[in-house]
């Protein structure tokens, strides 16, 4: 896979180095995120390579491959690449209004509202300006502890408590907008 994206992408000696190391270093952490994601093994490798094609795309973005905000940012891409890769497989269903009534197992129904409502909430976080769409995601999406997602992003905690609460606003005008849109 790391030669099929390298004759993809055309990179800069220094930059196909700190690309291999990514690879190398992180390719099975990234496959096991894709992989929870996608729920299966095929699937997971073919987000993998989409992962990476698109980290070789913005390797200028990355400044030190052993930064935990480097891991962040690859987890990010890994994500929203697995889970645009189900959108555009039609993995995730979504069921018309009308049909909700002919779903009667309440737990069913439940478990789609909750879907819905977390891809609409993750959606409205990609929207946000940076670093608070950073935050919100480690802390919210990825259920990292305040602690832990200042460690990640090596921010006091202190700042990701405060990027927390100014984040949350604008994330519940995003949420509004995209309600009333």
């Amino acid at each position: 896979m790391l030669a099929m994206v390298l004759m993809s992408i055309d990179l800069k000696p220094a930059e196909q180095n700190k690309f291999e190391a990514l690879y190398y270093k992180y390719k099975n952490l990234l496959f096991y995120q894709a992989l929870r994601i996608v729920k299966n093994e095929r699937d997971a490798e073919d987000v993998l390579q989409n992962t990476f094609i698109k980290i070789a795309k913005n390797i200028k973005n990355v400044k030190n491959t052993d930064a935990k905000e480097t891991l962040a940012f690859l987890i990010v891409i890994t994500k929203n690449t697995a889970f645009d890769f189900l959108k555009r497989n039609k993995k995730i269903t979504e069921v018309p209004l009308q049909d909700l009534d002919e779903i009667e197992d309440a737990e069913a129904l439940e478990s789609l509202v909750s879907h819905l409502e977390y891809e609409k909430i993750v959606s409205a976080i990609k929207k946000i300006p940076t670093p608070y769409n950073e935050v919100l995601y480690l802390h919210f999406v990825r259920d990292y502890s305040i602690k832990k997602t200042a460690n990640l992003l090596e921010r006091k905690t202190a700042t990701v408590k405060m990027q927390l609460v100014r984040g949350k606003r604008i994330l519940v005008e995003t949420l509004t907008e995209m309600l009333y849109d």
